[in-house]
């Protein structure tokens, strides 16, 4: 029985009325299920807010010492964790530490590079991280997000569920998004966004997943927020805890930071519309055609022209619209989940 201590935030941003955050319903909760692994949480968030950042590492170093876990699998934040916390657990106690760094495109010159030698082990997602952890004396672990299949399944429409236009996005409305669908628009193609900053706003979950199952096409959009002038503030301040801080003696590393947030980089949406059953037209990302079969599991657009007539097409193709979402479907569930990525990194640490 590998027993295991999984240290992130409960709530979304560390704020309970946003809900349960995507690492407690992606990762903690598949871990808790998953055979032969005992797992509990160190909620970080609820207990820093309970006795403050300083108190609440020391009760992270007291439970690994009176537990002793197998692994502290962690998923940070920020510097929710000192530094010294990570290095006490990793040096002096028999528990391996592993962290699961994200959004490395942009976080491994500014964040990643300077915290993942305290772990014992950390992943990445992004395909040219691994080479930039060695760097830093790392062997990073390459890995990927995926769908929790218990979460995200094939779902029917309601008797009361709203009807959904053929075409529909879920997720914020920023950057050029907003572009992509009024360009569908614009060439009579019925196309709606969904989410925050959209007209039709939010939809809760049991939507999303009808949305996902049930349009004729998915979209997904791969393109990072990026705001320069905001972007360029970043260059010399950084924000740490609702607080601000004079950062310019980083600047190299924020401008290297700022472009790799031009890259486009793989997120769940990926996986989570194909473990709905449903057809995914995206635009591209990094390493993606590792993952999935171009026009045989999901269908890629170029630009917008692309994703215009690749809408026009497969809406007038209903049986090969629906043979790409049965064979995304079907590799989702055989090779991407979160339960096969974490048992590979579990393997690789000689845990399982």
């Amino acid at each position: 029985m590998l027993k295991l201590l999984f240290c992130g935030l409960k709530y979304e941003y560390g704020k309970a009325f946003a809900g349960l955050s995507f690492e407690h319903q992606n990762f903690f909760e598949v871990l808790s299920q998953i055979q032969g692994i005992e797992a509990e949480m160190f909620a970080v968030d609820e207990v820093m807010q309970s006795v403050g950042r300083d108190e609440m590492n020391k009760k992270l170093i007291q439970k690994v010492e009176a537990d002793k876990p197998d692994l502290l699998f962690c998923f940070l934040f920020t510097e929710e964790l000192k530094k010294e916390t990570i290095e006490h657990i990793t040096k002096k106690t028999s528990t391996k530490t592993f962290n699961w760094f994200a959004d490395d495109h942009w976080r491994f010159p500014i964040y990643s590079k300077y915290w993942a030698p305290l772990f014992t082990a950390v992943s990445t997602t992004d395909s040219q991280a691994v080479e930039k952890y060695k760097t830093v004396g790392v062997d990073a672990i390459k890995t990927q997000w995926a769908a929790n299949v218990n979460l995200y399944k094939p779902s029917q429409y309601t008797v009361d569920s709203k009807q959904y236009v053929d075409i529909t996005f879920v997720g914020k409305n920023y950057g050029n998004r907003a572009e992509y669908i009024q360009t569908l628009k614009d060439n009579h193609i019925s196309a709606e966004g969904y989410g925050s900053g959209w007209e039709k706003g939010r939809v809760d979950f049991t939507d999303m997943l009808e949305i996902f199952s049930n349009s004729k096409v998915n979209l997904n959009f791969t393109e990072s927020y990026f705001n320069w002038p905001k972007q360029l503030v970043k260059l010399f301040v950084k924000k740490e805890f609702g607080r601000y801080y004079f950062n310019a003696h980083h600047l190299v590393s924020n401008f290297q930071s700022l472009l790799g947030a031009k890259r486009k980089q793989i997120k769940g949406r990926i996986f989570e519309v194909p473990a709905c059953g449903g057809f995914l037209i995206t635009g591209d990302a990094d390493n993606l055609r590792d993952y999935y079969v171009e026009d045989k599991e999901i269908v890629i657009f170029k630009d917008k022209n692309d994703l215009v007539e690749k809408c026009k097409y497969y809406l007038a193709h209903d049986s090969e619209r629906q043979a790409i979402a049965k064979a995304g479907y079907e590799r989702t569930i055989k090779e991407h989940t979160y339960e096969q990525r974490f048992k590979e990194i579990f393997k690789t640490l000689d845990l399982m």
